[in-house]
């Protein structure tokens, strides 16, 4: 935010329209040191390409959900996918596009299925269906782990090959260990395995590091060590990793400039 209002970004060019978009990822990383581009710049993309409604902020808030499209759980079941040929998707897969073709890696954000909702209905909506309706909601996750594909394997033909993954109204301290347990039986696990063929020989996924705990603490996955050449940041230890592991969750991406004193960075194996 503090870019936008230093350079007098345009809103809400630089969220919608291609060029912009790649202007200020370039600014960003530029501004920041960190080794990607970095987009989308906020967690509403998915949603909107839903038909969800979003307020573009004014350089001091970024993007949010202007107001619920859904008031129930037969709403956001009728909802179409995700729109990957129209719109600000459009424009951010293009963009992503460009800057690889410009020589940058790019980091493309995925959002998980609560953050999804909690622009598209109450979350409180969510939350009551998993504890009342558990089956019907296994299937709705169900159909937004197959949209959520669909957008990795459209982000992987736009030549992008680095992905985080978070679910920020998912998270340990909103759901509470129970629910937690649920959506990684029920969702992350599986939509993860799933994206592991996507990724192909060179794609990377960071993972927050509460979705690698919860993995590791359920039993989906394990730690690996690997060694790194010479001490680096955490970013640039990432860049390392295309051919040598699929899935990373050591520190939070926004914490990517950390150095790994110990040339060590510890990968996510799935089972």
């Amino acid at each position: 935010m503090q870019l936008i209002r230093m350079k007098r970004l345009p809103i809400p060019d630089i969220y919608t329209e291609c060029e912009w978009i790649v202007r200020f990822a370039m600014m960003e990383r530029n501004r920041s040191g960190k080794p990607f581009c970095t987009v989308p710049f906020d967690h509403t993309l998915e949603a909107q390409a839903m038909g969800g409604r979003v307020r573009y902020g004014d350089g001091t808030a970024g993007p949010r959900a202007c107001d619920y499209i859904c008031q129930s759980l037969e709403e956001v079941e009728k909802l179409p996918g995700i729109d990957i040929e129209n719109g600000r998707m459009r424009e951010t897969l293009e963009a992503g596009r460009i800057l690889r073709e410009s020589g940058y890696e790019v980091l493309f954000q995925i959002s998980g299925p609560f953050t999804i909702c909690n622009t598209l209905i109450d979350i409180k909506s969510i939350f009551k269906g998993i504890r009342k309706e558990p089956n019907r909601m296994e299937k709705l996750f169900g159909w937004m782990e197959a949209e959520l594909l669909g957008l990795i394997g459209a982000v992987r033909r736009s030549g992008v090959r680095f992905f985080s993954y978070a679910d920020s109204a998912g998270g340990m301290r909103i759901l509470g260990p129970h629910m937690m347990e649920w959506a990684t039986e029920y969702f992350t696990y599986g939509f993860l395995k799933k994206s592991e063929e996507l990724l192909g020989k060179d794609g990377i996924m960071m993972l927050c590091p509460q979705t690698a705990y919860a993995l590791k603490d359920m039993g989906y996955a394990q730690t690996e060590e690997i060694t790194l050449p010479e001490t680096m940041s955490y970013g640039n230890a990432c860049l390392f990793l295309p051919g040598r592991a699929k899935f990373v969750g050591q520190i939070c991406i926004n914490r990517q400039n950390q150095i790994l004193e110990d040339r060590k960075i510890q990968t996510i194996a799935l089972k």
